[in-house]
């Protein structure tokens, strides 16, 4: 099944939405989704069915045909898509609200990423039950979202900066790890990680001498959120 865009979320992600997608470079997108996947414990994706869900105009897309995956994208803006499919023409897309269902045959799928879109969701859990059901045994799902409990947010009335998760108006359900964890385990997943601290603080950084070190953050207070499960064999 797939479901047309509505005028409200049209409205809601104009084109200029995704002007940061579509100007990151290829080195810019090979960093950030290589650690998405390094950290998530895939290292190949090659001839792996992937579907990343709520694509945008395709930096996730970008990444994985390049590396020889068989990807589709799935998002409810019409523009995103078709942008999607000039900066990625070996990628199939789908118009499709997430929120309503998934396009997808039972346990067609090898890989499933949902980077930075559950937040845009007020009700996950049938989402995440898609997910499942389109999720092959031993299939593996992937999802990055901002974490509730980055410390930037509680260090904002500080710092006089509104910490970066609130600056979306369509985020209406920042995660927890510990939430997102009980979300996935919900929906069926098993052999369920997290961490966080998926973007890298550089704590130290000096302009004069071009220098940015990044450091760990500490645990659990991170930026970023990245929990991973599994569709279990037995």
């Amino acid at each position: 099944m797939s479901h047309m865009s509505t005028p409200s979320a049209d409205q809601a992600y104009p084109p200029e939405y995704f002007a940061a997608q579509i100007r990151k470079s290829d080195g810019k997108i090979a960093w950030q989704y290589g650690r998405i996947f390094a950290l998530a414990g895939v290292h190949d994706v090659r001839g792996l069915r992937v579907v990343d869900i709520g694509c945008g105009a395709g930096p996730g897309l970008r990444y994985l045909a390049a590396r020889g995956a068989i990807v589709v994208g799935l998002d409810h803006s019409r523009y995103a898509l078709e942008t999607a499919l000039q900066l990625s023409p070996a990628s199939s897309v789908v118009l499709n609200d997430s929120a309503l269902g998934l396009p997808c045959q039972d346990g067609s799928a090898d890989l499933l990423l949902l980077s930075e879109l559950v937040e845009h969701i007020s009700g996950v859990g049938p989402l995440l039950g898609e997910c499942f059901r389109i999720l092959r045994p031993g299939g593996r799902i992937i999802v990055t979202t901002p974490n509730l409990w980055d410390i930037r947010r509680a260090l904002a009335p500080v710092t006089g900066r509104v910490w970066s998760g609130d600056t979306d108006p369509t985020h209406v359900n920042l995660y927890t790890p510990t939430r997102l964890a009980a979300d996935l385990r919900q929906a069926g997943f098993s052999d369920i990680s997290w961490r966080t601290g998926v973007k890298p603080a550089y704590w130290l950084s000096s302009r004069r001498l071009r220098l940015r070190l990044p450091l760990p953050y500490p645990p659990l207070v991170g930026n970023g959120l990245l929990a991973t499960g599994m569709r279990s064999t037995s």
